[in-house]
């Protein structure tokens, strides 16, 4: 009987990898990304003075403990309610899964999956990914395995007492004691334990300072299901129990805590942009979720470099603040708006960014510098025509064109007749066409370079939003499908970490 036990455990072990594999779960860069963000630290953001601007994640309450300050009730009463063969699976509960497996099955996928162990919610919090599918549950199987061979069963209950959501912003059971209790974890008691641990499946749901709902009787409900499991497991006496009970029907002593934590600041628009970069560069990379990605950086205490001159952006913001340029649109439309970057030529670091005019009150919000869809108009020409022309060796400085009204067969078939902006001024040279923004020149250049080339120059400098329908003629000119017409920053923003 061991031994048929012993071979389905080894099998089930071994189609988990397989599978885990197959649905591109890398093991090495997961255990490498998670015992980063074990650490549950916020990361920082320096400018290029190497000076702090910015912690991603330091508006979570947290206060992590180390195992011996975990009290042995508070361990017991997790392992109890939410996987009570933690310490004898091998990060996924045989047992539990193929019960969910087969309630997925008879119900045709519309019931949960469940049956996670704590591995799997450590894996699962570590992520940030919680939808409801086969494909992130084999996901989560893979890294709930791996953890296991990298670290001790005792480590992984560390991290995930540390790490999981007990309240509002609330993290981790050392922050827990302190928000529902006002107490250190190590002085917590046994019924108090059991609260902590019988809320972690919906923890606002029972919520005791909430004034809009009285949860206490749900309270009381679920702490004695919990202690119920714990004498039921053994973890604690019939005298322990009912002692327990007793206190939680005289109703649990709860006193909201105060936190001696930083609140979050409101940072830069050029952190704005830059988090926005890291956050898609990192998930490409590591091929993760953005959610992963983005709790990556609110907890494995990275260190982003970004090329923001405080200086610069602080002058910027400054000026950007001014209420005489905030002026209220006649007609009732939006009022008027602004966005500004600031590129070091030497280096091609943007160096400070605005995204709007006023006082910036929120972070991540809509950055018009990087965000905003507009035509990009003659900024174009020296882009899309004169570099890649020069370079292809069409045109120099002093090639004439003539510029009068012409009539130009697109490349989608149809007319088009472009006119200046200022009159025709006969035949001129390219420099000349520059100086005062002539378009018939352009057009005739573009028709010679032809899009297609001009489309391709235009991505090896960092545009990444062409396709298609921008090759016509009036590329030349700005005039571009109404998408986001955007430039990747490359190494403008740049990042990495230490």
């Amino acid at each position: 009987m061991k031994k048929i036990k012993r071979f389905i455990l080894v099998f089930s072990l071994l189609c988990i990898l397989a599978i885990a594999v197959k649905t591109g779960v890398n093991v090495h860069d997961w255990q490498t990304l998670a015992e980063a963000m074990i650490a549950n630290q916020p990361s920082k953001v320096v400018n290029v003075e190497g000076e702090t601007i910015a912690e991603i994640g330091c508006e979570r309450k947290r206060e992590n403990v180390s195992f011996s300050q975990v009290p042995d009730n508070l361990k017991q009463a997790y392992v109890a309610i939410e996987d009570e063969r933690f310490y004898r699976h091998f990060g996924v509960d045989v047992k539990r899964t193929a019960a969910a497996i087969g309630s997925y099955v008879i119900h045709l996928g519309k019931a949960s999956f469940g049956a996670s162990t704590i591995t799997q919610q450590l894996a699962k919090n570590i992520t940030g990914d919680d939808a409801n599918s086969i494909s992130r549950k084999v996901s989560e199987w893979g890294r709930a395995v791996s953890l296991e061979w990298c670290m001790s069963k005792d480590e992984i209950l560390e991290a995930y007492l540390n790490i999981i959501y007990v309240g509002p912003n609330v993290y981790g059971v050392g922050a827990g004691a302190q928000y529902y209790f006002s107490k250190k974890v190590d002085q917590l008691t046994l019924e108090e334990c059991a609260f902590l641990a019988g809320i972690n499946h919906a923890p606002n749901a029972y919520n005791p300072f909430n004034k809009d709902k009285d949860n206490t009787e749900k309270i009381e409900k679920r702490t004695k299901v919990v202690l119920g499991k714990m004498q039921e497991l053994g973890n604690i006496t019939n005298a322990e129990y009912e002692e327990a009970v007793a206190k939680v029907e005289a109703g649990l002593a709860f006193k909201k805590g105060k936190f001696d934590t930083k609140e979050q600041d409101i940072y830069s628009y050029h952190v704005d942009a830059l988090l926005s970069e890291v956050i898609s560069d990192f998930a490409k990379k590591k091929n993760v979720s953005t959610a992963f990605a983005t709790n990556y950086l609110s907890m494995a205490n990275a260190r982003i470099y970004s090329a923001q001159d405080d200086k610069i952006q602080e002058e910027m913001e400054k000026e950007f603040a001014k209420t005489k340029y905030q002026l209220k649109s006649q007609n009732g439309a939006d009022n008027a708006q602004a966005a500004m970057i600031m590129v070091d030529n030497e280096t091609g670091y943007v160096v400070a960014c605005v995204g709007g005019l006023g006082e910036k009150t929120e972070n991540r919000c809509f950055n018009r510098a990087t965000q905003a869809v507009r035509q990009t108009g003659s900024s174009s020409k020296p882009l899309a025509v004169l570099v890649p022309a020069l370079a292809e060796k069409i045109i120099t400085p002093v090639s004439q064109y003539e510029d009068k009204v012409t009539l130009f067969i697109d490349y989608n078939g149809e007319e088009y007749t472009p006119t200046n902006y200022n009159d025709e001024l006969g035949n001129i040279t390219v420099r000349r066409a520059v100086e005062s923004s002539q378009n018939i020149p352009f057009v005739k250049i573009m028709e010679q370079l032809t899009p297609g080339v001009a489309i391709k120059y235009l991505k090896k400098m960092g545009i990444t939003t062409l396709n298609e329908k921008d090759e016509n003629l009036s590329l030349a000119l700005g005039g571009l499908d109404k998408r986001n017409f955007s430039a990747g920053n490359g190494r403008c923003l740049r990042h990495n970490r230490q």
